[in-house]
């Protein structure tokens, strides 16, 4: 049986983090490993797919930036199934911290985007790797402020 939240949030998974393109990322298939070996039975995710038949979610509204090239806001969603439990996430199609613009989409940047809503989605409902989120900088302010 999977470990409790509570429990699964103390594991440390900074030895696993990766960097890629300056940004840090937990990999899928180390989440899918430590759920496992944290009392998962049985661990996968699978796109959601639109009314088109289409894994990739977009807005109606088109927005134009400086340059006058339009782009419309882009999503994922996946749908995660840990022992029978199943969780539903969106998230949106990004290249480092930039969202993707129409002339940059492609099937990797969808793809990648389906990992990652993975892993945030394991991290919220799980509570493995949940602090990677954190940020605690707003909470040290505020208390700066009392």
């Amino acid at each position: 049986m999977l470990k409790s939240f509570n429990e699964l949030r103390k594991i440390d998974v900074t030895p696993y983090i990766k960097q890629r393109d300056g940004a840090d990322y937990l990999p899928w298939a180390t989440v899918v490993d430590l759920l496992h070996e944290h009392g998962a039975e049985k661990v996968f995710f699978s796109p959601v797919y639109n009314e088109n038949g289409s894994s990739l979610f977009m807005s109606e509204q088109t927005f134009t930036d400086k340059n006058g090239a339009t782009n419309r806001c882009y999503e994922v969603r996946v749908m995660v199934t840990i022992d029978g439990r199943q969780y539903q996430f969106a998230y949106p199609v990004m290249n480092g911290i930039n969202a993707v613009r129409d002339n940059l989409m492609n099937q990797n940047a969808v793809h990648k985007a389906q990992m990652r809503a993975f892993v945030k989605c394991v991290a919220i409902n799980t509570g493995l790797g949940f602090d990677l989120w954190r940020d605690d900088s707003d909470i040290e302010r505020a208390s700066d402020d009392l």
